[in-house]
């Protein structure tokens, strides 16, 4: 039985699936599990050369919009002229204010998120909630889709959409906040900004993603080998330079270690060179990246697990990785860096141990206490129970979008299916 009434959700998406998002993958899969109607709407087809097995479990279907004016004419001119004439005062109102409030040079990319959503609009069937992941671009074609028809919307936030650019003070972001339904954010800081940012009272659920304690059973045996694993896009905010220095480090202490980095990414060539430069190529392997199978077997063999998470020049920064709560789960020893977030899962000497942003002396200094313990591992054994408890696809009961329905279960005891699906379909903010 559907939780929302029988209504199904349009999800809104960048890109689906997508390798390095686990944690959308993990929801859709938990919201289908629950019996959520679920329609995916994703606005870029996927470019990742694997992809994650239980993607062939997800039942929604996909609708891919177009990714650029020209693709597709005959879809988009039928979009544009269908969705005129059902609502032509929304249309002209929205095309119009999209225009005028768009900078020099973006007026294309804005007609572009525009005729997504008329495309949308137009295949959504009896959808009449949608939710977007990221509060970016997704959202923008969420608001763009409730300003014309009058459709509901949610949002998740994540990290690069609040942080990267400082776009916590947009007042584009604002706006796409204060019309939202409601508002999710992945962890209690990212709400607590959030709320601080939008400066008025804003209905903002803290959920922490989730992970599949099934995908990731605690391990029968403590390992052996000196491997310590790291896994992440190869951006600036994951942190790998100081990874690799404090690997240096390591190595000149002569100490006896592996390195295995995880996943690909723009930095790639940037962290290769700095391997060679710091004399570690037979220390450190790039391993590029890998299904959740193949990283399962890691772990398995990791008696580490470092991520050096650090605050880039532009903003981006991570809040809660789920490659930490994944290791947690798995009976990994953490070490990772003290940001707002992060602190929320790992604690200092108690899940793991956690060291300054940008400090590879102190990285190198907890992984070398690590490497010196017998069965690391062991030295914080309610690393897998943090993680059950708080991040856990069960316990946060489907993140994000769950919160929608949990509201919707509580109110539909209370009224008639009739009533309730009225009030779910009725634009809950002006225009």
């Amino acid at each position: 039985m559907n939780p929302v009434g029988g209504l199904r959700i349009g999800y809104v998406l960048k890109m689906f699936p997508r390798l390095s998002e686990t944690f959308i993958l993990n929801e859709i899969l938990e919201l289908e599990r629950q019996g959520v109607a679920l329609h995916i709407f994703s606005l870029k087809r996927p470019v990742d050369a694997v992809s994650h097995p239980q993607v062939k479990s997800v039942r929604s279907p996909v609708t891919y919009l177009p990714e650029e004016l020209h693709q597709e004419p005959v879809r988009i001119l039928q979009a544009q002229l269908g969705v005129w004439l059902k609502h032509r005062r929304g249309y002209w109102h929205t095309l119009r204010h999209l225009i005028r409030g768009s900078r020099p040079g973006l007026v294309r990319n804005s007609l572009l998120r525009f005729c997504q959503a008329c495309c949308l609009i137009r295949e959504m069937g009896d959808i009449r909630h949608l939710h977007a992941h990221y509060a970016n671009i997704p959202a923008k074609v969420a608001l763009i889709a409730h300003r014309i028809a009058g459709v509901s919307y949610s949002i998740t936030t994540h990290a690069k959409d609040l942080f990267q650019g400082n776009q916590l003070a947009s007042p584009k972001l604002h706006e796409r906040m204060r019309r939202a339904r409601f508002v999710v954010a992945n962890s209690r800081f990212s709400a607590a900004c959030l709320r601080a940012a939008v400066n008025e009272e804003l209905e903002v659920h803290p959920i922490y993603n989730g992970i599949d304690l099934n995908a990731f059973p605690r391990r029968n045996a403590e390992p052996v080998e000196p491997l310590i694993l790291s896994v992440g896009r190869l951006v600036e905010k994951k942190g790998f330079a100081d990874l690799i220095e404090a690997c240096r480090l390591l190595k000149e202490k002569g100490l006896n270690f592996r390195c295995a980095i995880v996943g690909t990414g723009r930095l790639a060539g940037a962290v290769k060179e700095q391997i060679r430069n710091c004399g570690v190529q037979q220390h450190i392997r790039m391993v590029g990246p890998l299904p959740q199978q193949e990283l399962r077997a890691l772990l398995d063999r990791a008696m580490i697990f470092a991520l050096a998470c650090i605050a880039a020049p532009d903003g981006d920064r991570d809040i809660l990785p789920n490659v930490l709560k994944e290791a947690m789960a798995v009976g990994v020893a953490v070490v990772t860096t003290r940001l707002d977030g992060i602190e929320e899962l790992v604690e200092h000497g108690g899940t793991g141990l956690l060291v300054s942003p940008g400090d590879p002396n102190g990285l190198a200094a907890s992984i070398e206490l690590l490497l010196g313990t017998r069965n690391s591992a062991k030295a914080w054994p309610p690393g897998r129970e943090r993680s059950s408890s708080s991040v856990s696809t069960g316990a946060s009961t489907s993140p994000n979008c769950g919160t929608f329905c949990r509201k919707r279960r509580r109110q539909n005891r209370r009224k008639p299916a009739r009533q309730w699906r009225r009030k779910i379909c009725a634009n809950p903010r002006r225009r």
